[in-house]
């Protein structure tokens, strides 16, 4: 019987192998006389044959028409695919018949019912636009994308239908239905189950915040599935390492606009710390490793710490080119005791093999090479790479700092990468101008920090109005000659007339040149050499005017030798929230140097910069000055006098420019001696170009320094707000209230707007 059964079989794999070959000779036979295409509106006939790759007069071949049509359906524009053949006249030919399902194909989209969301920003969230083929997953993406939109709005119950209409003139139409339904704020948020961390904590580390009278608190259910990270990292910081929030239950008010938010956390055994080792360390003394160690014995087991303790040993190592080092935690559980052992595996020594520069398009390599400080073939050092993206960013040419990527070389070493963004940095500025001291003015001016991609800074301002008519050209090379050597030159023409507290029209017309090159010894540090000439000529005199200028045989020339010291150590050349800023000059005119001027100037201005809390910072500036002549008492003319006052040079808020001069003196006669000192915070309203402050101005100036009280000061205090605007500079707004004015305490304000020189 077996035996039988086996026949059978292998008769029936004769025959339907034999089968298949006699089809597979059939279809040989058969060629393709012609492919007709039915059922497109939209797409050419011509395009699908293209997709197809079919060819009239070739063999027909049933698996070649199968993947034509995979090709066809994966073009995402129909909605089905189908072919078969018929027969011709011909027994030797066929005719292949696709026929076709498109997706609708729209001509534009609209949004009816988004009131609350601009149509861009909903644009700019789905895909669908003109000439898409409209397919579920399109419009299913879209939708998910414009409740998404909405959420973060805070309309948590919105919906999303879509449809497509025919528009007499525009053609077929997707319309996205939007019912806003009613915006949903947080009224309440609880906490079941915690015990160790208390709640008014918890809720700080959250996003999602509850409504209160002066704040709104929009509801963004995304944002609180990121709330259940924040509260787990906050409670392991506390030494709960086992803590999780188990569920987030929400309970919505009868009319849908209110929420009450309820946390279930579980938060585990609390931890605390035991012993703390390391091992593997050959690089670093023990007392390095021990000061960055900051997890105490006894403390709850804060895990965040240790991160942070690991990232700090690491970096000492990244420092010193072992970047294939690793820092493993090794944990010892004992009751409520965590003993950890820092396991550390210095790898490999890496040096820098190559240096790659992508993304500058106007600036030469050249100029973005000599800023670093990290170069091929040195041994990788983390901080001076920090230090060479600074130096970058400090050029002011790029949007932000180059971004670093790293390749692993064959032997070990490194190949790094510095990508940066370049930014529009030359201004053509034109238009119309506002500042305090001299009302109304234009401006027209043309600046190229980067002239012809080279580094080199020229520049030439014309400002202009009823009281001032100013001129001034500018050359600076940064690198002259293949060196670190600023050289620069300007050419100026000043004319000032009288306004308020500037008691006689003032015309200035001369030259500079100078000469700096970075203190190889003294980190972030410069010296300049600058030479001036000007000719000074003063007229119209106020009738309040009595002072000996009268007298004078007018123009006055003034030569004058200049050194400077500038250090800065700032974390961002434009917004600092650390590090400090020097510059110490002294000025001398007149005597060997000629001119009819003679006196000498020593000002020290420093400030100090500190973060205080999220983006706020913290900056202190001290403003010193004092000037004499060479012995004669009437040597020092009263335009190079301290008068303090406004928000420019010799700035003191609160009061009016040119306000503050010594007790006793004439408005028209400064000191010979001044200080100020300014507290600062700053932050940002709106990144990268919007920013508030807070300040405290105290300071004052006297006739001479043996002569200052430095408790006799003016003080002022206010609010302020910086706007950069593209091609215009920056406008300025300082609204300080001085205490110690003169007829009485009031408020001063102080407004620029566009460039000044």
């Amino acid at each position: 019987m077996k035996t039988r059964n086996l026949q059978f079989w292998l008769a029936a794999a004769f025959l339907a192998i034999a089968a298949a070959a006699a089809h597979r000779a059939g279809a040989a036979d058969v060629g393709v006389r012609a492919i007709r295409i039915e059922g497109n509106r939209q797409v050419t006939a011509s395009k699908i044959l293209h997709v197809l790759d079919l060819r009239r007069g070739v063999a027909y071949d049933p698996q070649a028409i199968r993947d034509a049509l995979k090709r066809l359906y994966a073009t995402k524009q129909f909605r089905d695919v189908a072919a078969w053949r018929e027969s011709t006249e011909f027994p030797d030919s066929v005719v292949v018949v696709v026929r076709v399902e498109e997706y609708p194909r729209v001509d534009d989209v609209r949004f009816e019912g988004s009131d609350h969301l601009d149509e861009e920003e909903l644009r700019k969230a789905i895909h669908a636009g003109k000439g898409t083929f409209v397919r579920p997953a399109v419009t299913g993406r879209d939708r998910d994308a414009i409740l998404d939109a909405y959420r973060e709005k805070g309309y948590y119950r919105a919906a999303v239908r879509d449809t497509i209409v025919h528009e007499d003139g525009k053609g077929d139409v997707l319309v996205y239905r939007i019912a806003e339904g009613e915006k949903v704020r947080v009224r309440h948020i609880d906490f079941v189950g915690a015990r160790g961390v208390d709640t008014d904590e918890l809720r700080k580390v959250m996003k999602t915040r509850e409504s209160r009278w002066l704040r709104g608190s929009d509801f963004n259910p995304d944002e609180l599935e990121k709330d259940r990270e924040r509260i787990v990292a906050l409670y392991r910081s506390r030494g709960f390492l086992d803590a999780e929030v188990r569920d987030v239950d929400l309970e919505f008010s009868d009319d849908g606009r209110a929420l009450d938010v309820f946390v279930t956390i579980d938060e585990g055994r609390r931890y605390y710390v035991g012993d703390v080792a390391w091992e593997g360390n050959t690089l670093l003394p023990d007392t390095t490793i021990a000061s960055l160690v900051t997890l105490r014995r006894g403390e709850p087991f804060d895990e965040s710490e240790l991160a942070r303790i690991q990232q700090a040993i690491g970096n000492r190592y990244w420092d010193r080119g072992y970047i294939y080092s690793a820092v493993t935690p090794v944990r010892r559980v004992r009751g409520d005791t965590v003993d950890v052992t820092l396991s550390i595996e210095p790898g490999s020594l890496a040096h820098v093999r190559e240096i790659n520069i992508v993304g500058n398009t106007k600036t030469a390599e050249e100029v973005i090479r000599r800023e670093l400080v990290l170069m091929p073939g040195d041994v990788f050092s983390a901080s001076r790479l920090r230090r060479s993206l600074r130096e970058v960013f400090a050029l002011g040419f790029f949007a932000g700092p180059p971004e670093p990527s790293f390749e692993p070389a064959d032997s070990g070493d490194i190949d790094l990468t510095l990508r940066v963004q370049e930014k529009p940095a030359g201004q053509f500025r034109m238009g119309a101008g506002y500042a305090q001291l001299n009302g109304v003015s234009g401006f027209l001016g043309i600046t190229e920090p980067n002239f012809m991609g080279r580094g080199i800074r020229v520049g030439i301002d014309w400002e202009f109005s009823k009281f001032r008519q100013n001129i001034n050209l500018q050359f600076t090379q940064p690198w002259f000659m293949g060196s670190p050597t600023t050289v620069a030159a300007s050419v100026f023409s000043m004319n000032q007339n009288q306004v308020r507290q500037q008691f006689y029209d003032d015309r200035r017309t001369g030259f500079s040149v100078r000469v700096g090159r970075p203190l190889p010894w003294l980190d972030y540090s410069s010296a300049f050499v600058n030479y001036r000439f000007e000719e000074v000529e003063l007229s119209n005199f106020s009738e309040f005017y009595q002072g000996p200028l009268r007298s004078v045989q007018w123009p006055q020339t003034t030569s004058s030798l200049e050194l400077t010291f500038l250090r800065n150590s700032t974390d961002n050349p434009f917004h600092p929230t650390a590090g400090s800023q020097v510059r110490l000059s002294a000025r001398w005119s007149g005597g060997l140097l000629g001119g009819d001027v003679s006196f000498q100037r020593y000002v020290a201005d420093v400030s100090w910069y500190a973060r205080l809390f999220w983006k706020a910072a913290l900056r202190v500036r001290i403003n010193t000055g004092l000037l004499d002549s060479y012995g004669s008492a009437n040597g020092v003319p009263d335009y190079e006098l301290f008068r303090l006052g406004g928000n420019r040079r010799y700035a003191l808020r609160g009061y009016d420019f040119f306000e503050v001069v010594p007790e006793g003196n004439p408005q028209f006669i400064g000191g010979r001696f001044m200080n100020v000192v300014s507290y600062e915070v700053t932050w940002p309203i709106a990144e990268p170009s919007v920013y508030g402050a807070l300040f405290y101005d105290v300071g004052n100036t006297w006739n001479s320094f043996r002569g200052a009280d430095i408790l006799d000061v003016r003080r002022g205090a206010g609010v302020g707000l910086r706007i950069e605007l593209p091609m215009l500079g920056t406008v300025g707004l300082d609204y300080g209230y001085g205490f110690d004015r003169v007829g009485g305490a009031r408020w001063e304000p102080h407004l620029t707007f566009g460039g000044s020189f």
